[in-house]
């Protein structure tokens, strides 16, 4: 028997119900039928895209942007876009664009400001380069705007002053230049403010007014000096890292209240006065201080337990003459380590050993070799990203290269690498470094992924912004630095630190930092060297050697920090070439 007419129509609006529900999410909600773009955020859209090399992608011009929103799509890239409507009218306005990950973008259509209602503009990992076009004062609605890892040159526009709805700004990774703009301070929406470019300090005083911050990472100011007059009481900061800042202070008597803060860094400042002002800083879980100078004790409220050293009386090893005695019963001429990698030994006119260099580091940390030779240090961990490879490796061999095996390993850090080595005689050396990219592949990838960072030998800067696939000419191809040095105390230094440049997240989040394969210091063949003095009858052998390394350790793990676990704070190295008297 046929249903009754309300019967029928009850059971089609059941099983109309049944299939919409039966309907898989998508990203975005449906739309009605009769919803569409705005004419003029549609013309714009296909404007920049076709400027972009993106014509293809963004569909015929009788399709509605904000019917179909994505493009493309990938870790790597993305190209998409969302929409808000109007429930009335059935109007829609573009609102976010998200442009990630194309290295053939180069420039900024003028297009692009006008989409006047976008809240969200992401061109991150781009190869955009010029200035940022002051006609960006139109998007005065935006409330997060990344283009970090760009290009970008000139000065940072004023007209962006009318950004007043910033929430999130990133920036790093540009080579904008003049002052740190005053205006940022109006922002007081933003949550983050993440820079690393080329302006100049100081940091403005009324940057206190940006009471909504949860991160704040700023870094390699150059220019005028600060202070800590623009931190405020920031009851949602969790992140607060401030290195290179030019901060020539003490840290406050009375500290602002940051109760959520777990990330601090204060490293390469000129911060001073007692250790014993970390204490209100105690409960971060890192927390970072070196190169600065300060003084005293570490407080041992703030050292972990679990750092079971046996001698922590050694750990003023810089006010004992013994860490500065330029003499030794067994003075070295050479020293290799295969970073990252085992034990591997050569046949030259002389057997070369590059030492082992496998162990874990964690988030921060140190090793001293064995044979109280050498020490290598690791600081710095992502405040994002926490977890840190420390050591990278292929299985892709290299051929027409001297010693590949080297290449095939690598030591590598968010933040900064040093290698010290101990017990030179003094004289001319020849410092050779080692280096092959074999994480970071832009082409592979088809994004502009690049690792740039800054290598100091003796605190001289010898490469800054190094990019080694630029250098080698290409992905997984190995290359090498030399460097003359000349040797006049006990202690060699090299050391390697990101500079806030160079992505960060290709192919994986945290890919960035130095990188480097193997070391070797070895004396010119033919060396202008000044002989070995000769050693003091009463001296034990190696006992002077043994005293530096264990004062370097020190130096490198004494501070170690953060009581809730994992990581390790760095106290300065002093310079026994600065301080001969120390």
């Amino acid at each position: 028997m046929a249903p009754s007419p309300p019967l029928l129509l009850l059971l089609l609006v059941l099983t109309g119900l049944g299939l919409a529900a039966a309907q898989p999410e998508g990203p975005f909600p449906p739309f009605q039928q009769q919803r569409s773009t705005n004419a003029a955020d549609a013309a714009a859209l296909r404007a920049v895209f076709q400027q972009w090399g993106l014509a293809a992608a963004a569909g015929a011009p009788e399709e509605d942007p904000c019917q179909k929103r994505v493009w493309l799509q990938s870790f790597a890239t993305n190209a998409s876009i969302d929409c808000g409507c109007d429930a009335a009218n059935g109007e829609c306005r573009i609102t976010h664009l998200n442009v990630t990950g194309f290295w053939n973008i180069s420039v900024i259509p003028p297009a692009l400001f006008n989409l006047t209602e976008l809240v969200s503009l992401d061109l991150s990992n781009n190869n955009l380069s010029g200035s940022i076009p002051p006609e960006v004062s139109n998007l005065s609605k935006l409330e997060t705007w990344h283009f970090n890892n760009n290009k970008l040159s000139g000065p940072f526009p004023n007209e962006s002053s009318r950004l007043g709805s910033l929430q999130s700004l990133w920036m790093f990774d540009n080579y904008i230049e003049g002052l740190l703009p005053e205006f940022i301070a109006n922002f007081t929406n933003l949550t983050d403010l993440i820079y690393g470019m080329k302006l100049r300090g100081p940091i403005p005083k009324n940057f206190s007014n940006l009471i909504n911050l949860e991160k704040l990472m700023l870094g390699d100011l150059d220019g005028g000096n600060s202070t800590f007059n623009f931190i405020a009481d920031w009851a949602n900061l969790s992140t607060l890292s401030l290195r290179k800042c030019g901060i020539i202070d003490q840290l406050p008597s009375t500290p602002p209240k940051l109760p959520k803060l777990t990330y601090l860094d204060l490293r390469s400042n000129n911060l001073s006065g007692s250790i014993q002002q970390l204490l209100p800083y105690r409960s971060s879980r890192y927390l970072y201080v070196g190169e600065n100078n300060f003084s005293g004790q570490l407080p041992s409220e703030i050292v972990q337990s679990s750092l079971a050293f046996e001698n922590l009386t050694l750990l003023n090893c810089l006010g004992m003459k013994e860490c500065n005695r330029t003499s030794y019963t067994n003075p070295i001429t050479s020293f290799a380590v295969n970073c990252g990698g085992k034990q591997k030994t050569y046949q030259d006119s002389l057997p070369i050993t590059f030492s082992d260099d496998t162990s874990n580091l964690g988030a921060a940390g140190i090793h001293v070799d064995t044979d109280k030779q050498w020490v290598v240090s690791h600081v710095g961990s992502d405040p994002v990203v926490s977890e840190s490879p420390g050591i990278v490796n292929t299985n892709q061999g290299f051929l027409g290269v001297d010693m590949p095996e080297l290449y095939q390993t690598a030591r590598t850090s968010r933040s900064a690498l040093s290698y010290y080595v101990v017990g030179l005689s003094n004289g001319k050396y020849t410092v050779q470094l080692f280096f092959a990219e074999i994480v970071i592949d832009s082409q592979l990838n088809h994004g502009p992924g690049r690792r740039l960072f800054n290598i100091d030998i003796q605190d001289q800067n010898i490469k800054t912004d190094f990019d080694i696939t630029k250098e080698a000419g290409g992905f997984r191809r190995p290359m090498n630095i030399t460097y003359e040095v000349t040797v006049d105390n006990p202690v060699l230094k090299i050391h390697l630190y990101w500079n806030g440049r160079g992505t960060c997240c290709i192919p994986y989040e945290g890919a960035y930092g130095p990188l480097v394969s193997a070391i070797r210091v070895f004396r010119p063949k033919n060396p202008n060297n000044i002989p070995p003095p000769t050693p003091p009858r009463s001296a034990r052998p190696d006992n002077k050697r043994r005293g530096v390394v264990v004062g370097i350790a020190a130096l490198c793990i004494a501070m170690a920090v953060i009581s809730s676990s994992v990581a390790y704070l760095w106290w300065k190295w002093v310079s026994l070439v600065k301080h001969p008297n120390a």
